[in-house]
């Protein structure tokens, strides 16, 4: 499942954080998760500052998720892709 999904080839940091989004949203009940809930995360918490600015991003590049429509920072939602 790993495989299929582009999950295999991602960074532990990565999948830390794309963890962390999936529980906050679905604990949230919501599709659009705030970047200060993400940073909090017990699975994010421990990394450093810059780490989780970069892993971010190509988690945003990758497509895995996106901003929430009209929002360019803060505000993120899971890909269409993914």
């Amino acid at each position: 499942m790993e495989q299929d999904m582009g999950l295999d080839d991602m960074s532990q940091n990565e999948k830390d954080i794309l963890y962390a989004f999936h529980m906050i949203a679905e604990s949230k009940e919501e599709a659009d998760v705030h970047s200060e809930a993400l940073r909090s995360h017990n699975t994010v918490r421990a990394m450093k500052h810059a780490t989780y600015h970069r892993t971010l991003k190509r988690l945003l590049d990758q497509g895995f998720i996106q901003h929430a429509p009209q929002r360019k920072t803060g505000l993120y939602r899971l890909g269409a892709t993914h």
